[in-house]
Order: C-alpha cells, then structure tokens, then sequence
C-alpha cells in the first residue's frame, strides 16, 4: 500500500505527487508519465523527488493535480486509437504486439512514427528486426503480460476506462485497490514475496490503481528499445529475459523532461565508472528491482527494489 506524508498539492511552487512514490517501479513509471502528457505543449513540467525514505514525485508549482488530471484525460483517448496501441493488423498481433514477421514490425514502426501520437510507444516496445526464438518479435523487459492477458488491449482499456477520479487518487495518494481493470503489472506489490497473506492471493480478483497504470504507459516511452546480438535491450534494463534487472535513478534537481532522458540512460551500466559524477548529477540514490517471470508463459513480476548506490 502506498504511503504519504504530504496532503497539500502546492508547496512553495511545488507540485508534490505523494502517491507517485519513487521506490516503486509503477510509481516512478507514472512520474515519467506526468511529464510525456505535456511533451508537445508550450510548457512542460519539471520532475524531481523528496528526499524521504520513500521519496515521490515533485513537479513545478504551475502544474497542479488538476491540470495533470486534465491533461491525461485529453490525450489517453487519442493514445489508445493510435496506430502505436492499436495496430491495424487484425488478428492477435493487434492485442499482443508479436509480430510474426521482421516486416510486419518494420510495418508496425513505420505506421506508428508517421502518426501524431505515441509514436514513442512503438519505439519503446519493439525494434526493428529483434525476434525471439520462434522468429516472432521480441517486445521491452515491461512487457509483463503472457497468455490471455494481452498487452497492447489491457493498455487501451486502461486508457479509455480510467477516470478523473482514478488519476488524482493516483497522484495524491494513498493508492487504494478499489479497481478491477487489468494490469500492466508494474506495480511492486504484484510480488507474490511482498505482498505476504494467509491465503494464497491468485485466487482473489486482482484489483489496482488505474491512474498510475495509465499515466505508466506513457512513462513507458521515454525507455526505448533497441535490438541486441540476441536479445531486445531495453533502456535502464539489464540480464537475460526471465531474470533480468530494472535500474533507476532518484534525483534532487528539477530536470526537463531531456534531461530525464539522459539520466534514465547513464544509470544502468558501467555503475562504478560513473558514480563518481552521480553527485553533481543531483542523484540522491540508484534503486534495482529484480524482474521475475513464470515457467508457465512469463508472466513478470517485480520484486521489491534494493538500493545499489547512495550520496
């Protein structure tokens, strides 16, 4: 369950988002989300975090949590009928993205980057000419979602179906678990080792929070992928497929939704090399999640994050 020590919305010229905790994949997803929702207007929010023991997002003052509510509402029902999460293949390729030919990816990306929306999506999904083993394409580590639960539907309902209230309970916290869309899975407490009970929890209905996993598909965009010797690589991840490594930062400094983008990218490799320069970054401290995921179709899962360096 998240946690949050801030009620108030504005804050000296702050925005804080206390729901959008920093410690928690979705969490810090979503925050990334906030400043995509504003990418191709005039003016664009800043992003950094608290220094708490569990941070959360901050944005500049001038963006409320009603301005960030009515800004997601605009654009989720034009991100959901764009060709990047609604591909016009027919068939299962429109729901779950794998592709079975290098052609039909090359045909995915080339629609998706000529339309005005999400075409960052698509980028971050696939890559050109990435394949798995059967030939078909090979989408991001976030691609958590196996069998009948299909990635490309579960993100459009959760973009037409999330409401004005689901977004602001999102941001300000705390998280509830009232709702029973589906899930891209990103939250944390999806690990079946955090999320401890006397009953086992997979024969209880899923619920979750459908603002943050919303606003986290957007945030999805800013990690694009690229193709590998024989794997897809996917920005701020690292290891094989079924057990691999999500590695972010937590900064002190408002930052551009640019300047964002470089630290997401120098925070993953090479981490002894570059931690000397991690203070004048403004780095408070560099989380890992492990990801995790099923023998029975790869289902993935989170587990909760370590802290890998500190300043």
């Amino acid at each position: 369950m998240t946690t949050a020590s801030h009620t108030t919305n504005d804050f000296h010229g702050e925005t804080h988002l206390p729901g959008l905790e920093g410690t928690n994949p979705l969490g810090f997803l979503a925050a990334l989300g906030v400043q995509v929702i504003f990418e191709k207007e005039s003016e664009q929010p800043r992003l950094w975090w608290s220094d708490d023991i569990v941070p959360h997002a901050i944005v500049d003052g001038n963006f409320t949590v009603e301005r960030i509510t009515d800004q997601a509402l605009k654009l989720f029902p034009l991100w959901a009928k764009s060709p990047a999460l609604s591909p016009g293949f027919g068939g299962k390729a429109k729901d779950d993205a794998k592709f079975s030919t290098p052609e039909e990816i090359k045909k995915y990306l080339k629609t998706s980057q000529s339309c005005q929306y999400a075409s960052s999506f698509a980028t971050a999904l696939l890559a050109e000419d990435s394949l798995a083993n059967k030939g078909n394409a090979k989408p991001t580590d976030f691609y958590f979602t196996a069998g009948g639960m299909q990635f490309l539907k579960i993100a459009r309902e959760l973009l037409e179906k999330c409401s004005s209230e689901n977004i602001q309970s999102g941001l300000q916290g705390p998280w509830e678990y009232e709702s029973t869309l589906p899930s891209m899975m990103w939250d944390v407490t999806d690990d079946r080792q955090y999320a401890l009970s006397a009953a086992d929890p997979s024969k209880n209905k899923k619920q979750i929070n459908p603002g943050p996993e919303a606003l986290a598909i957007f945030g999805l965009s800013t990690l694009p992928v690229f193709k590998g010797a024989d794997i897809t690589l996917t920005t701020g991840c690292s290891g094989k497929w079924k057990r691999a490594n999500y590695t972010w930062p937590i900064w002190k400094y408002p930052a551009s939704s640019d300047a964002v983008k470089a630290l997401l990218a120098h925070v993953t490799h090479a981490l002894e090399k570059r931690s000397q320069w991690y203070k004048s970054w403004g780095i408070l401290k560099i989380l890992q999640s492990r990801i995790f995921r099923s023998d029975q179709g790869g289902y993935g899962t989170f587990s909760p994050p370590q802290v890998i360096w500190q300043s």
